[in-house]
Order: C-alpha cells, then sequence, then structure tokens
C-alpha cells in the first residue's frame, strides 16, 4: 500500500509535520515502511510549456516547435518525439535541468538550429515503466487539469499542477491490517497518532430512491463463495472532461497504471481510497438481467460476472470493451461485491495479476464497504461535473453482518495483561479518530469497534490494540515472577501428555493395539532393528506368536480395516512401548494420515495427506521436545521393504543416531488394499527425551515491531531443505524465526526434479527497532548464503 503526503494533506494539516515524523508514525503503528520516495529531489527546472507551433523538419524525424515557456517568452524546442502535436501542454525541461533519468540538458545545436530545452516523458522524470502504458514509455506527456486554468499556469514548475514533488510511503500491510487497504483508514492512524483533527469536507451528493431495476442472480457454482452483492445506477452527463493530470500522478505514484479509460481511473482511484472495488458498466448495454458464475478460460476456472451469454467482467479486471462506461454512457451500472477470499486468491493465482481490484478482493476486509465505496466514486465523478444523479445502493446478498462489534473488558484486566498501570482516561484518549467508540460503566469499559477492522475480536485483540497505540516503548521492561512448588518430577509422563493433547488437537485419533503379532511380520517390519525378540512358549494363534518390535504394522492394519469399513480418510497415532529379551523396552510413537489431511466444510478447503504435512507434525513434535533441528536430518533409505514408497521415504537422524523413519506406503500397496494415498511416521520417544534440551531457558520477547521478509528460491528434490539451512543463515545479526511457508512446482520444474520453497523470514532485536537498512543488511547475506550454495532465488 502506498500513500503520499499531499493525498493526506487534503484530510490532515500536516504543516508541523516532517516526512520523517510521519515514517516513525507508521512503523510505531505497526505498518512498516518498506520504502520512502522524495520525488522533489528527482529533478530540476522542469515547467509547463505551451506547445504554439510545430513544423516537421523535411528529411529527417524531427519536429521544430514553437514552444511558450511563461508570459512573452518563447524556446525553440527540436524534438523526435511521434505525438508533438499544437495546442498541447507539456512538460518542459530547460538548459541547465537536471533530470531523474542523470541527464543534464544544456542549450544544443541540430542542423543548425539551436534546441532550448526539451519535452520529457514520465520515465525520465523519475517514474518507472512499470506504471506506464506503452505510449507513456516512449511518448511526450500531456497535462490537463480540471481545477486550473493550463494557459496561466505556462512556465510555472510543474508540482503546481502535477503535484509532482510529493512524497511517497510504501507501506507493508500485515493481513490482519487489510482493512488499511482504504487508505482512509490510514488517515484516522496518522490524525490519531498526532492528535490532528480529519477534514472531511468532501462533496455532498443527494441519494434518489432507485427507479432503475436489475436482476443479479448467482449460480450454484459461486454462491457459497458470495458474501456481499450491491449495486447502484448513476446517471451521467457527456461533458468530455479529460482525466486530471494530477489524478493521474497520483495513482502512478501508487503504483497504479493509468487506463485509457476515464472511468476506470476514477474507480481505482474510489478503491485505493475506500477499499470497495467496482464493476462499472454502460447499464443500457445489458439487458436487466447479470449471472454471477464460474467460467472456464485458457483452462482455467474463473469467476466472471456475464449477461447472456456474453462475459461482461472477469472478477479482478475490468469490464468487457462490449460493456465499457464511455462518453456516451447515460446510466451506468455500479456492481459492488464481496467474496471468499480463498476463492479470490485463487482467482488472483489463475489470472496471474496483481490489479487494484485483486488485491482487495483477496484479503478479508469488511464485506459491507459498499456505501463508504460509493460515496468516493460519487464524490469524484462531481468534480468532473459529470454527475447527473445517483440512487441509492440495492444490496440483494448480505451473508455476513459486523453488528456483533462490541466488547467488554474491565480496567483491572487490561493492567494485568499489558503490566502497565492505566487509567480509564488514557484509554479512552488513545481511541481519538480511530472510529472505536468507548463507554464506562465502574471499571467495566465496552468498545463498539470500527466495522472496518475486521482483526478486532475480544479482550485480547483490544488489549492488544491498546498497547499498539500506548506505544511498545512506552511499556517498561519487566521480569517475569514465577512461584516455585516443590513437585515431584516426572518429564516423560508431562511431555507424553504434552504430545497426545497436540496430535488431538491436530484432529488425530488416539488408538490402542494388539501388542503381540506373528513372527513374519516382525522380522518385515523390523524398522529398529530390535534384536532377539520375545516369543510366546504358547501363542492362541501364529498371528499373536511374538512381542511386536514396531507400531506402524498395526497402525497400517488398522488404517486399511477402516477403509474397508468406509472410513477412508483417517488420521491416528499411537504411543506404546516395544519389547525384546535382556530386558529391552522402548516407547515409541507413530501416527499416520490416510487421505485428507485437512478437511473444512465451512471454508472448502480439502488438502490431501502428503509428505509435507507429515513431516510438518513430526518437527512439531521434535520441537515440542526442544530438540534443536539444525542437527536433524533426513536420508533416504534406498532398501526399504516392499510395502514402502522407494523414493518417499527417510531414515530420521539426530547427529547420527536414529530417531525413527517417516515414509508413504507403496502406490502398488495401496491400491492393493483399497486405501487412500497414506504417510506413517514412528519415532523412538525414548531417545528424543534423551536428546531433548531439558534446561528450558525463557527468552526475552522483544517490545519492538518485528519485520518480515518472504524468500523463494529453487531446490533440488534430492536435496533437503535442513541440509542448507544452517548455511543459508549464517553470520546473521536479527534473525528471530523462519519457517516454509509454500511448496510449488510446475510441470517444468518436475522434469527438472526441482521444486520452489518460499521461507517466511522474521527480524527483530531486543534493543531497539530495526531500520530498514539493518533487516536489508541481513537479507543480503541470505542472499550471499545462497549465491555461494549455488542456490537460484526466484
Amino acid at each position: 500500500m502506498i500513500i503520499t503526503r499531499k493525498w493526506l494533506e487534503k484530510y490532515l494539516d500536516l504543516s508541523n509535520i516532517t516526512n520523517e515524523q510521519i515514517s516513525v508514525c507508521l512503523n510505531s503503528l505497526g505498518f512498516e515502511v518498506e520504502q520512502e520516495i522524495d520525488y522533489s529531489k528527482l529533478n530540476t527546472k522542469l515547467v509547463i510549456g505551451h506547445i504554439e507551433e510545430s513544423d516537421p523538419i523535411e528529411g529527417t524525424k524531427l519536429k521544430k516547435t514553437k514552444t511558450r515557456i511563461g508570459e512573452n517568452k518563447y524556446a525553440t524546442i527540436l524534438s523526435t518525439s511521434r505525438n508533438i502535436e499544437e495546442d498541447k501542454f507539456a512538460i518542459v525541461a530547460l538548459p541547465g535541468a537536471k533530470l531523474a533519468n542523470g541527464l543534464e540538458l544544456e542549450n544544443r545545436e541540430i542542423l543548425g538550429i539551436l534546441s532550448e530545452g526539451m519535452f520529457c516523458g514520465f520515465n525520465e522524470i523519475g517514474l518507472p515503466n512499470s506504471v506506464l502504458t506503452e505510449d507513456e514509455q516512449q511518448d511526450v506527456y500531456y497535462i490537463d487539469s480540471i481545477y486550473k486554468n493550463m494557459d496561466e499556469m505556462v512556465g510555472r514548475e510543474i508540482s503546481e499542477v502535477l503535484n509532482f514533488d510529493d512524497y511517497t510511503f510504501e507501506v507493508d500491510l500485515t493481513l490482519n491490517r487489510s482493512d488499511a487497504l482504504a487508505a482512509k483508514q490510514l488517515v484516522k492512524e496518522i490524525a490519531n497518532y498526532f492528535d490532528l483533527k480529519i477534514n472531511n469536507n468532501e462533496h455532498k451528493v443527494k441519494f434518489e430512491k432507485p427507479t432503475e431495476s436489475i436482476t443479479i442472480d448467482l449460480n450454484k457454482k459461486v454462491e457459497d463463495e458470495v458474501n456481499t452483492v450491491s449495486h447502484t445506477f448513476i446517471g451521467l452527463k457527456n461533458t468530455n472532461t479529460p482525466f486530471d493530470s494530477s489524478h493521474d500522478v497520483w495513482l502512478k505514484h501508487s503504483n497504479v497504471k493509468s487506463a485509457q479509460n476515464k472511468f476506470e481511473n476514477i474507480a481505482n482511484m474510489a478503491t485505493l481510497i475506500s477499499g470497495q472495488p467496482f464493476i462499472l458498466i454502460d447499464a443500457d448495454k445489458v439487458n436487466g438481467e447479470l449471472t454471477l458464475t464460474k467460467q472456464t478460460i485458457d483452462e482455467k476456472e474463473l469467476i466472471v460476472l456475464k449477461s447472456g451469454n456474453s462475459i461482461v467482467n472477469i472478477l479482478g479486471l475490468k469490464t468487457e470493451d462490449k460493456f465499457k462506461v464511455t462518453e456516451d454512457t447515460v446510466t451506468m451500472l455500479v456492481v459492488m461485491l464481496n467474496l471468499d477470499q480463498i476463492s479470490m486468491r485463487k482467482q488472483q493465482r489463475n489470472l496471474n495479476v496483481s490489479t487494484v481490484d485483486t488485491q482487495r478482493y483477496a484479503k478479508p476486509l469488511n464485506p459491507n464497504l459498499y456505501d463508504q465505496g460509493i460515496d468516493e466514486l460519487v464524490s469524484i465523478l462531481d468534480e468532473y461535473k459529470m454527475l447527473e444523479d445517483v440512487q441509492k445502493v440495492v444490496t440483494t446478498v448480505q451473508k455476513q453482518n459486523y453488528d456483533n462489534n462490541v466488547y467488554s473488558i474491565t480496567l483491572e484486566k487490561v493492567q494485568d495483561i499489558l503490566g502497565i498501570e492505566i487509567t480509564v482516561e488514557e484509554i479512552i484518549s488513545l481511541f481519538r479518530t480511530l472510529d472505536i467508540e468507548i463507554s464506562v460503566k465502574k471499571s467495566e469499559l465496552t468498545f463498539t469497534v470500527d466495522k472496518n477492522r475486521t482483526d478486532l475480536y475480544g479482550k485480547n485483540d483490544l488489549c492488544e490494540e491498546i498497547a499498539r497505540l500506548y506505544g511498545y516503548d512506552n511499556i517498561i521492561e519487566q521480569p517475569l515472577e514465577y512461584v516455585s512448588f516443590k513437585k515431584t518430577k516426572n518429564l516423560d509422563k508431562k511431555l507424553k501428555d504434552k504430545l497426545s493433547d497436540y496430535l488431538v488437537g491436530a484432529g488425530f485419533n488416539n488408538i490402542k493395539t494388539y501388542s503381540l503379532t506373528d513372527i513374519e511380520s516382525n522380522k518385515t517390519w523390523n524398522l529398529f532393528k530390535v534384536k532377539d525378540p520375545v516369543v510366546l512358549m504358547s501363542p492362541l494363534s501364529i498371528q499373536r506368536e511374538t512381542f511386536r518390535n514396531n507400531l506402524s504394522k498395526s497402525m497400517i492394519d488398522t488404517i486399511i480395516f477402516n477403509a474397508n469399513n468406509g472410513n477412508k480418510s483417517v488420521k491416528f497415532f499411537e504411543m506404546a512401548d516395544i519389547f525384546a529379551l535382556n530386558g529391552f523396552r522402548q516407547s515409541n510413537l507413530c501416527f499416520g494420515v490416510s487421505g485428507e489431511a485437512i478437511t473444512d466444510s465451512l471454508s472448502q478447503v480439502h488438502i490431501t495427506s502428503n509428505y509435507a504435512y507429515i513431516s510438518s507434525i513430526l518437527m512439531s513434535v521434535l520441537d515440542l521436545y526442544k530438540v534443536d533441528v539444525t542437527n536433524v536430518t533426513f536420508e533416504v533409505n534406498d532398501k526399504a521393504i516392499d510395502e514402502i514408497h522407494p523414493y518417499i521415504n527417510a531414515t530420521v537422524k539426530y547427529k547420527n543416531k536414529k530417531i525413527g523413519f517417516i515414509y508413504k506406503l507403496n502406490p502398488a500397496f495401496e491400491q492393493a488394499n483399497k486405501i487412500y494415498p497414506t504417510f506413517i511416521c514412528e519415532v523412538n520417544l525414548n531417545l528424543l527425551l534423551e536428546i531433548a534440551d531439558k534446561v528450558h531457558v525463557t527468552s526475552e520477547i522483544s517490545k519492538f515491531q518485528k519485520s518480515t521478509r518472504d524468500i523463494s528460491f529453487e531446490l533440488s528434490n534430492d536435496v533437503s531443505f535442513e541440509t542448507i539451512v544452517k548455511a543459508m543463515l549464517k553470520d546473521l545479526n536479527y534473525l528471530t524465526n523462519y519457517k516454509v511457508i509454500d511448496k510449488y512446482s510446475d510441470e517444468q520444474m518436475d522434469k527438472a526434479n526441482i521444486s520452489s520453497l518460499t521461507v517466511k523470514l522474521s527480524f527483530n532485536s531486543l534493543d531497539h527497532q530495526l531500520t530498514e537498512k539493518e533487516i536489508n543488511d541481513d537479507f543480503e547475506k541470505i542472499l550471499n548464503n545462497l549465491k555461494e550454495l549455488k542456490v537460484k532465488v526466484r
């Protein structure tokens, strides 16, 4: 998210506040400022010029222009730009100017003609090509304004019309603050921090009762994924008003490429401010009925809005040309949607684009943004004097509401959780402009939360919000106080109890299986190479003639039994002892997943069992036992038994000590026994207890805002992440945590036997708020370490 100082100044008096103070404000409130750009320092001596005459020079691509650069001041400027036209207002760099692209301008004689300046395109004065159209990358930029008389602006600095001298703050929004994708939420935050009054002198527009009507049907394919459907009709005046150049620059400063269609640009502006995406449609081009459905396009299933058999809009992209709003449109239909974020993230991946709309469709925003969204859109249209009338918003689908936004907490609870002596009056003063109302009854505070804040639920969130606004630096660090009780230690039992609780919480069912098995199975499944098995002298049957030396075989038999009885997706675990002669007794844990590992019907998430899931459970077990995972390795067993997959299996070792085994069953075995893909892990709990870090040190928790970076790199499937992580993260100063968050491969990568891993890195310090440079220095070391390892970063 990017905000600019001059846009903020429309709402806040920042006359006594520096850019550095705004940056400190945003960082301290949890909005990490990743980059700042001061456009006022990129160029000098750029003015507005008016091209009054333009004559081609025969035999060349040059045009000779007479350009007015002030009152009764003219310059002869030669240009090869293909779009030079008379009666246009352009950006002119005068002799002595220094441009962002490094060019220092001086008078230059060409074909015996003295050229006294140059016309500029945006990429020459500091805007990247990524926010420019193909034409803008090659052509001179022409200036239009709905606020200024352009003739009076000739010779003035471009900042007076374009606001090109703006200052931008690129803010990294955490997922819980996606509400700040509406820039006005950041206005509230900054106003609250500096105790400023918000100026809301916007255009006041009267909304009429609906007279037009349209039906928006939901196809069964999407009805469970739609939260809100709203629409309104706006009557337009045909004014042929061009898109204002200062608005165009603001979009570009906000990292948005402007479109050829003025109405799409206006919609983007309103979306950036309000957070609500808009679908703009010429109402006369649809027949009173639309359908939201799914359609396969280029072998990818996409959510689309259709009129009859024609696609009106692919969600996340702009309206199809046939239905676009143009200068000839009399009535504009505005459709506003909110959909399930998981579905829209899939849509974003399938489209392979990141637009103003997709960024907001795919985030958990308040589903009822339509009113404030339409307010912003209508206000901008009114500025352009194109507004004839506007009807009240009609909402036809509204599955979610945020009426349950009232939470209570006592002052004592706040003080207890935060460890600070804070008063009711101080708490109320923290929420001056955040649209969070607080009422007090005795010592109980009741918060009515801003409905845009989808991250605040309950007491703990409220305390975290109070701490954020109070300022982490203002919370005095105090060591935790521990009260010791003399208690009999039984670490093994405690750990097993915690382990059982964790696995049950992760959806596993605890099973108990028979300890006796047949001799042949014991030989085949003797994973731990246990010697001298205990054989019964008088077994009940040949299936129960010896004590088992593993839990895996019993686990697999139980999975097969359940599958044959219609329960094909299962998650089981068992903790039990295995025995042998000479007093051998070993406590093992075995857990297995067959079929779906994660099922959530509410959010329609279905994840099939896989190696990544079973290994993540193992890593959690190792973490519970405080095992240093940097010393843990996974080695493929080339001589695995026939029932185990020959390649998807590993012996898990800690400093060459065999902890256990992790593997997938052989597909042929799975098919023969009619079970879904099955993954098993068995570990030696005695050994885990032996190597566990039994001295637990309470680490100090930083009071400063952590920063995160994601990095993706390609890794051969024959190399485990654990084998390179130590070298990858060596010599770092501020890394506090790392986590693999995604693994990806496509057809081409599969052929090359490689996968892409995405790792989330967390950085923090105990004694100060990290600067961008400190974080970047550590990140640069990681990049260099990967380069030494010859690992390709994506």
